[in-house]
């Protein structure tokens, strides 16, 4: 491109040129180019990255764009289409123009090292984000001798792409956030990177997180981000909301600095400018008359300009002189001229004979990109002549459109046209009559399906968009169930919600019957399973979802289909706190998978049950579910579980199996469980999981008090979530404010605890809340906040059906009312009254705890000796952990109550001996007892 042509944009073009130096001395950062329809946003930034290949001479570029049609529920397409470039997809987009030669060769150079690192740092996206087979096409003439990493790629290429409709490579958002930045970074290390995202007002939500999350990452790393955008589309929002990019760009500007250039706003004197080097591009004789005239029909609006120009040659109104120059011609009428860039694209299309002009027609309601092969079917023509119309009459002589080159479409090759500007495919959509569109998308969707057959995956957005405008709304639903599987996949759950959602719509206009029910059935389960994604288990759209596809089941009377519905409402009931319903579910699910053979909701099934066990206090049945649960899956036969069921199930039994044994008196086990859990969790990748395991384990922490590997799992999963997950967010929230509140930082731990509990509950999740809220109690009693403490354990109790932590939810009642003398009697009975809760759920740990509060009441009332039997007696049971806080506060009370009493330092009272045996299970005279804490090894109960 003529260089003459960015005379007037000089202030914009060292914007840009101040981010490449940056980049150049090692730091990485994001530029956004705005303006609006042809103001020649593309071409400035063409025109910079062309300047800039010439100035590093080992600076790689590549990118990719929005789609008007389908960009909004084609998850990641900006950056499928880069990583495509940078992983060998060159030379069809070198043949197409939007890649330079100089580029290309670039690409070229890295290409095999960038499938080296994509395989060895985020093997995650190979069939996700880029197909492995082209990966292996791409180097198969690159490299002779094949390698480890080949090998592995190979493997990773043989992935299966669907598995009970969801991908066996199916990768949580947040991974691939995390693999593709790991991924640029590592690639960074060797070649420096710009990356350019055009049209990304059209751009998927999950594409413009992450470029958020990469722009915040890549600050010191050779990588610069440029994305353009229309601002006026981005302010109309989309779908009745808030357009995704907006906050990103408020965000990184408060994070950056103005990092804008806006070509809607730039002075008058830049677009005269313009205007002038556009002119002298060429040899003329325009003088400053006809330049002012000009700027004052375009105001410098680049397509604008550019167009009218043409039109003016065209007319005749410009005309070359005897020596070359360009002149205009006298008494040159400009009211006779179009006022807009509408009525200049007119004047261009009234020029197509009627052949080409119905062709255009055609093209434009496939959309601003389109292939000769669709039009050619859908005007009857053979394809090599619809080729020959597109590229000799309406590419090179008219110049409106541009050939792509071919390109791979699921397993097609196909000849890719694009529309020189959307304006052009907007203008020709728009003066299509109603029901001429309508014909053309119901063509278009037949022609589509006819060419891909059964492998529809890759145009399942745009069949669904092209069946729903042609009116066909059980085609149209068909195919937004397969663009949000496809979604779902990517782990795109909102692009997936919006398509089932949508699909759903749809079905209001398809005849009742079998076939619609049973569409409606798969579109309800696959909301229901993005929607504990984007608004968590507990939330009322995943009930309704899950609800209605087991009505649906129940009516079609298929019990196959029914099997992950009720899991999903099992586990929503399971974290709504209504477990009674969960353990109905959760035995209906388990008979279901045992006949049906299905081992993964069959362990679904036991960690409902076993969790809910647990939450109602029935710990030895619930550590028998868990355990079955933990034993019973081979974890890599069945990896896609964590997929299939929002988490890994292996991980949360194991999480909940050790919060299980830790209750039941087994410390040092549940230590392992815990960490066993989070080892699997990070050997398995999958975010949500090891978010699940790590707040997991800090609550753990949190109950042993141990206060900094606590605080370290915190942040860990603070870090995990990067604000995707409410739930563990909440929990996490909650730890870090008690660990405040246990430093005597008491105002702002009170209130983090009492802001996660807040959140906890607004997502619907009140599985936990006696817990959270008996934790927020025991901060309270930290700060001697009495009436405060007993109104939360107050508001705990509410939870009837939830016993696992009410002993200790009595305990810290019971200590309330010691803050204010003239409560002992009633501190007393509560501390009984949980101690009897503790030993019937045989929740030892708890017992411990209530029998060392109720000792310490006894000592002060002058019954040490009691109070010593009471403790001794449950003390006396562990065999482990006996270094943990718990049990050396207990040996440190021992020897304070042994001072108090007069009791021989070798003897055990009969009381203190009947407990003890009962709790062994053994007769009273064999029950023999020495002082735990003259002991250096564990209490001898023998």
């Amino acid at each position: 491109m003529d260089t003459q042509l960015f005379v007037g944009r000089e202030a914009e073009l060292a914007e840009l040129q101040t981010h490449l130096d940056k980049l150049l001395t090692g730091h990485g950062g994001i530029c956004f180019v705005a303006g609006q329809a042809g103001s020649g946003k593309t071409a400035l930034v063409r025109h910079f990255l062309q300047r800039a290949l010439t100035q590093a001479p080992d600076l790689v570029v590549a990118g990719g764009s929005g789609n008007a049609q389908t960009g909004i529920g084609d998850p990641y397409l900006p950056f499928r289409e880069a990583l495509a470039l940078l992983t060998g997809d060159i030379a069809a987009n070198q043949a197409a123009g939007k890649i330079t030669l100089e580029s290309a060769g670039r690409l070229r150079t890295v290409m095999v090292r960038a499938i080296e690192v994509l395989v060895e740092v985020a093997p995650e996206l190979i069939n996700v984000l880029v197909p492995g087979g082209k990966l292996l096409a791409h180097i198969g003439q690159q490299v002779v001798k094949k390698t480890g990493w080949m090998e592995k790629l190979a493997r990773l290429s043989q992935r299966t792409a669907l598995l009970t409709g969801v991908a066996e490579t199916a990768t949580e958002q947040v991974r691939i956030v995390e693999k593709f930045t790991a991924f640029l970074r590592q690639l960074s290390k060797e070649v420096p990177l710009i990356l350019f995202f055009d049209d990304l007002q059209w751009a998927d939500a999950a594409s413009i997180n992450l470029l958020f999350h990469l722009a915040r990452s890549v600050e010191d790393d050779r990588i610069l981000l440029i994305g353009a955008y229309r601002p006026n589309d981005v302010m109309l929002g989309r779908l009745g909301q808030r357009h995704p990019l907006e906050p990103v760009i408020l965000e990184l500007t408060r994070y950056f600095g103005d990092v804008t250039v806006n070509l809607d706003e730039v002075p008058e004197e830049t677009n005269r400018r313009f205007i002038d080097a556009l002119l002298d591009a060429e040899p003329n004789r325009l003088g400053p008359d006809f330049r002012n005239a000009l700027f004052q029909q375009t105001g410098g609006h680049a397509l604008f300009t550019v167009e009218l120009l043409h039109a003016m040659k065209k007319r005749g109104d410009l005309t070359r002189g005897p020596d070359g120059a360009w002149i205009a011609k006298e008494n040159l009428d400009w009211s006779a001229l179009p006022a807009k860039v509408e009525g200049v694209i007119a004047e261009r299309i009234a020029r197509l004979d009627d052949e080409l002009r119905e062709l255009l027609m055609v093209a434009s309601v496939e959309g601003e990109e389109f292939t000769a092969e669709v039009v050619a079917r859908v005007e009857a023509l053979v394809e090599r002549e619809a080729i020959h119309l597109l590229s000799q009459e309406l590419q090179r002589r008219h110049g409106l459109i541009d050939a792509q080159g071919l390109v791979r479409i699921g397993g097609l090759r196909l000849s890719l046209f694009r529309f020189v500007h959307s304006l052009f495919q907007q203008y020709l959509y728009n003066h299509l009559g109603e029901a001429e569109r309508v014909y053309l998308h119901r063509d278009i969707g037949s022609v589509l399906e006819e060419l891909f057959g059964a492998q529809t995956d890759d145009v399942a957005a745009r069949l669904a968009r092209h069946f729903e405008l042609a009116g066909i709304a059980d085609k149209a639903a068909g195919y937004r169930l397969q663009a949000g599987v496809r979604a779902c996949r990517m782990s795109a759950h909102d692009e997936a919600a919006t398509h089932l959602q949508q699909g759903l719509r749809l079905l209001a206009d398809v005849p009742a019957g079998p076939a619609r029910d049973l569409l409606e059935l798969r579109l309800q389960t696959m909301l229901g399973t993005a929607l504990v994604v984007t608004h968590g288990y507990a939330s009322y759209d995943v009930q309704q979802a899950f609800a209605r596809a087991r009505e649906l089941c129940n009516k079609l009377d298929d019990p196959q289909a029914t099997i992950p519905v009720i899991f999903g409402l099992g586990v929503h009931y399971l974290v709504s706190g209504e477990l009674h319903h969960a353990e109905e579910l959760g035995s209906q699910l388990l008979e279901l998978a045992q006949k049906d053979n299905d081992t993964g909701f069959v362990l679904g099934a036991r960690l409902i049950m076993g969790v809910a066990d647990m939450y109602r206090g029935r710990l030895v049945s619930a550590r028998a579910q868990l355990e079955q649960a933990v034993v019973e899956l081979e974890v890599e036969a069945h990896s896609n579980l964590a997929h299939l069921q929002g988490q890994d199930p292996v991980v949360a039994a194991l999480g909940f199996l050790g919060l299980t044994l830790w209750t039941l008196g087994y410390p040092d086990q549940a230590r392992r469980r815990i960490e066993e859990g989070l080892a699997l969790a990070q050997r398995i990748g999958h975010p949500y999981t090891s978010a699940y395991m790590s707040s997991v384990a800090t609550s753990f922490f949190l109950i042993l008090g141990e206060e900094g590997r606590c605080r370290r799992q915190a942040e860990e999963t603070l870090a995990i979530s990067q604000e995707r997950y409410p739930l563990w967010q909440a929990t996490t929230t909650i730890a870090l404010g008690w660990l405040q509140a246990r430093q005597g930082q008491f105002a702002q731990g009170l209130a983090a605890m009492e802001s996660g509990l807040a959140l906890w509950e607004a997502s619907g999740a009140y599985t936990s809340a006696p817990y959270f809220r008996a934790h927020l109690a025991e901060a309270y009693l930290l700060a001697r906040r009495r009436s405060a403490g007993l109104r939360v354990l107050d508001e705990s109790f509410r939870y009837t059906d939830q016993g696992w932590w009410l002993p200790e939810q009595r305990r810290l009642y019971a200590e309330f009312l010691l803050l204010e003398a003239g409560h002992e009697a009633e501190a007393e009975s509560e501390l009984r009254q949980a101690l009897t809760l503790a030993q019937a759920a045989q929740a030892r740990s708890l017992a411990l705890r209530a029998a060392m509060s109720l000792a310490r009441l006894l000592g002060n009332q002058g019954r040490a000796a009691e109070g010593r039997e009471r403790l001794l007696a449950c003390y006396g049971w562990f065999t482990e952990g006996l270094e943990t806080n718990d049990l050396q506060n207990a040996r440190d009370l021992l020897r304070t109550l042994d001072e108090k009493t007069a009791a021989p330092k070798d003897a055990i009272g009969d009381a203190a001996r009947a407990e003890i045996a009962t709790a062994l299970g053994r007769p009273a005279d064999t029950v023999v007892h020495s002082p735990p804490m003259m002991q250096a090894t564990p209490v001898a109960l023998m």
